[in-house]
């Protein structure tokens, strides 16, 4: 229906093993980076590995782009297990414009 009220961000948490994977959809940006940047730092505290799953996000912004580098530069510097996947065609995009995708700990079958 096209009045229908259009979701804009969800949040999906579900575990593979001893890992936490957060699957995002949707739209992150200012609006919506705080509810994940906390449950990020709860897992991290936890020493919890993380995938963060961005292969549903329809837009991120730049403040998306923050979160995602805070949290591989928190992993790099403490040893946590933090990766994420190569996500959708929109956030492969927001990254190579912002010439960052070499710089990101994207998860491989070696390490799934």
């Amino acid at each position: 229906m096209p009045n229908e009220p259009q979701e804009t961000f969800r949040l999906e948490e579900r575990r593979d093993g001893d890992r936490a994977v957060l699957a995002l959809h949707g739209e992150l940006d200012l609006a919506t980076v705080d509810g994940v940047r906390a449950r990020l730092d709860a897992l991290r505290a936890e020493r919890t590995p993380v995938v963060l799953d961005l292969d549903g996000l329809e837009f991120m912004d730049s403040t998306g782009i923050r979160l995602v580098l805070q949290a591989a530069q928190d992993g790099a510097g403490t040893g946590w297990d933090f990766t994420i996947t190569r996500g959708s065609y929109a956030v492969r995009r927001v990254f190579e414009a912002a010439h960052i995708e070499d710089r990101l700990p994207y998860i491989t079958e070696t390490n799934r």
